[in-house]
């Protein structure tokens, strides 16, 4: 049964906030800040719960960060650190809207269980693999056991690889050794269809959706494989049965960037979940504010 929720409801947020430098597919190129801000912004602005992000931030970023965190409500900002590290510089070449090159410069150090242990009293706890080394798997693990809420996850970059490269890391798709110790953590797991086809090893569909649950991660309750355009698969189980739907979502027309809107829809699914504990609803406000980006052009931050 989920846990209710507190009449002050607190979310916790395990990821990285990075630069960005986009260049389009038109040629065009766009620096904002990225990461885990398109998850807190909307997690700020579209709820009424405290937003508690657990963050290491370059000292050569820390105050730029916090100044950007305060424009936003309900953000406690206690818990994001200054590190002696260069912070995290993705740098991205868009072929075309699904179609990403991306090179990373810089990179702080992964959460220890320390920096996350104050995150046992919420209600509920988002990790967001930005960087793919957002949280050593030791901590991960010990959260897990002594976390008695939700976790949601978005599993996204912990499926790149890293490759030296000049001014930096070049990321690539491999699927990581113990990412099933991973995904074993979460009680909600968000990835999309590439994702999850290098995972499973599979064609995604409802069956193989299942199977890769039945297979691999007994405990996770409910599977959202984000669809772009198409929407988001989502796979729960309820009394020990599983039911797959697709959630389709209302169609963008002239979409004008997607960067974001993995993170965003996160951000929705919780907030209705929060509410509701109904994953179909929760879904479905997901591919509501996800979309609401595509129709923003520039950068969001």
């Amino acid at each position: 049964m989920p846990r209710a929720m507190s009449s002050d409801p607190r979310i916790g947020v395990i990821g990285t906030i990075n630069r960005d430098t986009i260049r389009r597919a038109d040629g065009s190129t766009v620096t904002s800040w990225g990461g885990l801000l398109y998850s807190l912004k909307y997690l700020s602005e579209q709820g009424r719960a405290t937003i508690v992000p657990v963050v290491n931030a370059g000292c050569d970023s820390h105050d730029r960060i916090i100044d950007i965190l305060g424009r936003f409500p309900r953000i406690n900002r206690s818990l994001v650190r200054s590190v002696e590290a260069v912070n995290n510089h993705c740098f991205l070449h868009s072929a075309d809207q699904a179609h990403k090159c991306e090179l990373l410069a810089g990179g702080v150090p992964p959460l220890t269980w320390q920096r996350v242990k104050p995150l046992l009293t919420a209600d509920l706890i988002l990790v967001n693999f930005i960087s793919g080394r957002d949280i050593g798997l030791a901590a991960l693990e010990k959260l897990r056991r002594s976390f008695a809420g939700p976790i949601y996850m978005d599993i996204h970059s912990l499926t790149l690889g890293r490759k030296k490269a000049k001014g930096g890391f070049h990321r690539f798709l491999r699927r990581p050794r113990y990412w099933q110790r991973y995904a074993a953590c979460a009680d909600i797991l968000q990835m999309n269809r590439v994702e999850f086809e290098l995972l499973s090893g599979d064609p995604l569909s409802d069956n193989s959706a299942v199977a890769l649950l039945r297979r691999h991660l007994p405990r996770v309750r409910c599977l959202l494989v984000t669809l772009g355009r198409e929407g988001v698969l989502v796979a729960s189980r309820t009394d020990g049965r599983w039911r797959v739907l697709r959630i389709p979502v209302r169609e963008v027309k002239h979409p004008h960037d997607t960067t974001g809107c993995g993170d965003i829809f996160a951000a929705g699914f919780i907030l209705e979940y929060l509410r509701t504990h109904d994953v179909v609803a929760s879904a479905r406000r997901g591919n509501i504010l996800a979309a609401s980006r595509c129709r923003l052009p520039g950068a969001v931050f």
